[in-house]
């Protein structure tokens, strides 16, 4: 059975055209209009509803209505949050002007007009005082805390302007009248989705329209959502894209022509934008990315420095890229977990995750549409992205256009083997982070860099404390055996999961943590062994015999003189070995005389290592005044060993960087545009410090950013 609507048909989007009539009402009316077309036998019935069912389009506008006020409080929700501006330290011209102009009309008021000075003057100092105040720190504050601000500030301005400080009759009454405005006006900033969705469905001002005369199940389609405002011209929202019992499912795109409405498009589930989704706003043009990142934490109990058993799990995080910057993102959503990882021997709880697509990356579903090619200066080779070379010394490549599932995508010749999803990139958090706190700083990073699908992100969160009055407390857990065991567990499920290649990112004590474990997780990493060239035809026969090592390691160090292969071992299997491709350590709370110690045993895993240090950082210097060792973190000179060499470590001195920097120097990593472009040469191409030629200069030992200051703006 099924209902008949035209192309041109339009239905309220709440309670039909009728706002009166009741949703059991409509239905009915449904049923006995389609009852009377079957009794007339009437042929000329369209497939509107996949379910052949007449209340179809009743469900699917009601559900397409879920989705729509879900948008429509994300709207709402950026635009109350309000924005981080370039405005210094939130100081706003005008609003510190309002608040002196009231301050002024005040002042002549209680002078000229009632002629109130003697007695008076500590209440003008008193008012003045408030307006100076509010004037220089109401900008810093969102819409609602604004709103009570002003509110307060009208109650007390009428108290003095009116004299009741001698009427306490008066007290109670002004007392309740200005708590009630403020506790209707929290009330309503709460709830104002609600009271307007109400005030929709009361008047009707919502209305579906279908684009098309038949629609199929599964298949994308087109639904228009038109909205009549009171005060604004008419806002129009449409949805295309696959439906699941009516509500958006799959990959799909939103438009809203709203003040501050988005396009959207990405992946939903029940309805809901879930993500991964990249959205621009109308009007701001800002632009939001949302991810996933999959996530191991140990971290719990009080103030975050006891531990609990491993969790996994993974979570979807929205942050700003461009334009605006709201208050309150990144925002953290748990898609699963965390979860206890009951594994005993080998865990697959990373590996299970991957199977349920839990995880997903914006760029599943696209084709290949660029390589980054590039030269590898030090194996005299080339290098590309997302691909191994079948031979170590490979210096030629062939890329065509082909297809693939009647969609055209670039391909890459037999010589170079895709790193299919194999490849990871794993941060370690520092000191005074909770789970949250590490995911958005790492998806910040990773949103800002747009990193190609074939790496996963993964996070550790690890006991770190919660406050900064426990650096001790801190210091001391990250030498702690049971959570270098967690984090051995967890890097072990990554290579469970097929991840053969391994970009570790530390920052500031997530060094020291990483650093103490590495006698226990070194097992999980494929130790490198040297390379011994005399001939082509030696050179010939090493790769005919180990191109079956290579297939299933699927990674060569591109450090001269090492090829990173997995030895055996009858702990692990060698196949799950994982290849330690960059170590990367950014203001790195850990002293230097140690790291010398543990160089030896961490460049036998490891080709690559880099440090990111600043002399200006606040945070390290007050480690190095708790300790009183010398710290990496500031250390901005060549590394040398105790026998007068220079240890092979870029050192990347990040002193001449001030943009989006706090005046600690010490968070940074995430924000800095120069920051995360070359992390993401470093991480992508795998290129050394010496070969990231268009930003770093070499200055003796260490690399510096080749960048003006901020302050110079002409030339």
């Amino acid at each position: 059975m099924t209902l008949k609507i035209n192309k041109a048909d339009e239905r309220t989007h709440l309670l039909g055209n009728n706002p009166s009539q009741s949703a059991v009402n409509i239905i009915q009316d449904i049923k006995n209009d389609v009852d009377e077309e079957n009794d007339n036998g009437s042929s000329s019935i369209s497939m509107v509803n996949p379910l052949r069912e007449s209340m179809e389009t009743i469900e699917r506008a009601t559900e397409l209505e879920f989705t729509y006020w879900i948008m429509k409080k994300r709207q709402w929700s950026r635009i109350q949050r309000g924005t981080f501006t370039n405005e210094k330290r939130g100081f706003s011209i005008l609003w510190f002007l309002f608040f002196m102009i009231v301050y002024g009309v005040y002042l002549f008021l209680q002078i000229y007009h009632f002629e109130r000075i003697d007695g008076y003057i500590l209440e003008f100092i008193l008012m003045g005082f408030i307006s100076f105040s509010l004037g220089l720190l109401v900008p810093r504050f969102a819409v609602i805390v604004r709103i009570v601000f002003l509110e307060g500030y009208s109650t007390l301005y009428l108290f003095f302007i009116f004299n009741l400080y001698y009427e306490k009759q008066y007290y109670i009454p002004l007392i309740s009248l200005g708590s009630g405005v403020l506790v209707f006006t929290i009330i309503c900033f709460f709830v104002y989705p609600y009271i307007m969705r109400c005030i929709f469905s009361i008047t009707g001002a919502i209305t579906l329209n279908v684009d098309k005369d038949q629609w199929v199940r599964g298949e994308s389609n087109r639904f228009t959502i038109k909205q009549k405002n009171l005060f604004q011209k008419p806002s129009t929202c449409i949805y295309e894209g696959p439906l699941l019992d009516g509500r958006p499912h799959g990959i799909g795109t939103w438009m809203d022509t709203s003040y501050q409405g988005e396009l959207l498009t990405g992946f939903w589930e029940d309805g809901i934008p879930l993500g991964p989704f990249e959205s621009m706003e109308n009007d701001t043009r800002s632009l939001l990315v949302n991810l996933r990142i999959i996530y191991g934490t140990n971290g719990g109990g009080k103030s975050w420095l006891d531990r609990i058993p491993l969790n996994i799990g993974v979570a979807s995080i929205e942050c700003c890229v461009s334009g605006n910057f709201f208050k309150g993102y990144p925002k953290v959503s748990m898609i699963k977990g965390p979860d206890l990882c009951k594994c005993q021997n080998r865990c697959t709880c990373i590996q299970s995750l991957l199977d349920k697509k839990y995880y997903r990356h914006i760029d599943d579903d696209k084709t290949i549409t660029s390589v980054v090619v590039s030269l590898d200066k030090k194996m005299d080779a080339l290098a590309i992205s997302g691909f191994k070379p079948l031979h170590p010394k490979n210096k030629t490549v062939s890329i065509e256009i082909g297809r693939q599932d009647n969609v055209q995508k670039l391909i890459v010749d037999n010589n170079w083997i895709s790193s299919q999803s194999n490849e990871g990139i794993l941060f370690i958090h520092g000191y005074d982070h909770d789970l949250k706190d590490a995911l958005k700083r790492f998806a910040q990073f990773l949103a800002l860099g747009h990193f190609p699908n074939y790496i996963k992100p993964f996070v550790f969160n690890w006991p770190s404390s919660t406050s900064p009055l426990l650096y001790w407390c801190a210091h001391s857990v990250a030498s702690d055996n049971d959570n270098h065991r967690d984090l051995q567990k967890f890097i072990e499920s990554l290579g469970q999961s097929g991840i053969r290649n391994l970009h570790i990112m530390c920052h500031s004590m997530g060094t020291r943590f990483f650093l103490r474990s590495f006698s226990k997780i070194k097992k999980a990493f494929a130790k490198r062994k040297p390379i011994v060239y005399s001939n082509n035809n030696n050179n010939e026969n090493f790769n005919s015999n180990n191109n079956n090592n290579i297939n299933n390691n699927n990674d060569i160090s591109s450090s001269s003189g090492f090829i990173q292969q997995p030895e055996q071992d009858k702990s692990l299997k060698y196949i799950n070995k994982i290849n330690l491709t960059n170590l990367i350590f950014l203001n790195p709370d850990y002293e230097i005389n140690t790291f010398k110690n543990d160089y030896g045993e961490l460049r036998n895993y490891c080709p690559r290592i880099t440090v990111y240090a600043d002399h200006r950082d606040e945070a390290i210097k007050m480690a190095f005044r708790i300790t009183q060792k010398r710290n990496l973190g500031n250390n901005i000179f060549g590394i040398v060993d105790d026998d007068g060499g220079m240890l092979d470590v870029d050192i990347i001195d990040t002193g001449d960087l001030d943009s989006n920097m706090s005046e600690r120097h010490h968070s940074f990593f995430n924000i800095n545009r120069l920051m995360v472009d070359d992390l993401h040469d470093l991480i992508v191409t795998g290129k050394r410090a010496m070969d990231r030629t268009s930003r770093l200069k070499s200055v003796g030992d260490v690399f510096r950013f080749s960048i003006l200051p901020s302050t110079v703006v002409v030339v």
